[in-house]
């Protein structure tokens, strides 16, 4: 329930302090933000230290400042805590390119598996695929490539859920 509140509060905080809902309908933080929400998550985290989504958050929020180290950290706990989260194991796979470990970073997405979201994973370990044949190709546009297939694979999703009869929702993709 605390971790709820403080959700809660994060989001009203960011809010009130001028951020702005982007496109895609997440939250457009500046750097200053960030810090603020990683701060408020180590607080959190403090008195929780075994929630899960707390340390997606965080790491999510190292991750937009480029502080892959601390992103992969995170996101390393994150799977400890909840083995096969798939967005925590694409960040974390995006922070080791991030941090030059372009490899080890592809072999993450290469196998990268979202139960009941076939295109999003299709898309993601075709790319890495892809990329693995263009080591030329730096970290930072690997990462947005990638960023790319996995949009790219909500899409397609939403369209073969949109077709079924009875579709899924598409607001848990």
């Amino acid at each position: 329930m605390r971790a709820i509140a403080l959700a809660f509060c994060v989001c009203a905080a960011l809010l009130l302090s001028g951020c702005a809902f982007g496109v895609s309908g997440g939250l457009i933080l500046n750097d200053a933000d960030q810090r603020r929400a990683i701060e408020i998550y180590k607080a959190a985290l403090a008195k929780d230290p075994g929630d899960w989504m707390l340390h997606r958050r965080l790491g999510l929020a190292y991750f937009d400042l480029k502080d892959y180290t601390l992103a992969e950290q995170s996101l390393q706990q994150v799977q400890a805590l909840s083995p096969g989260d798939p967005a925590s194991l694409l960040y974390l796979g995006l922070s080791r390119i991030g941090k030059g470990e372009r490899e080890a970073g592809l072999d993450v997405l290469a196998n990268f598996r979202w139960p009941f979201k076939f295109y999003h994973q299709k898309f993601v370990q075709e790319e890495a695929a892809r990329l693995r044949k263009h080591p030329e190709e730096p970290a930072q546009e690997v990462i947005q490539d990638i960023l790319e297939a996995l949009e790219a694979g909500k899409r397609e999703q939403r369209e073969l859920e949109r077709d079924k009869p009875g579709g899924i929702d598409s607001r848990w993709d």
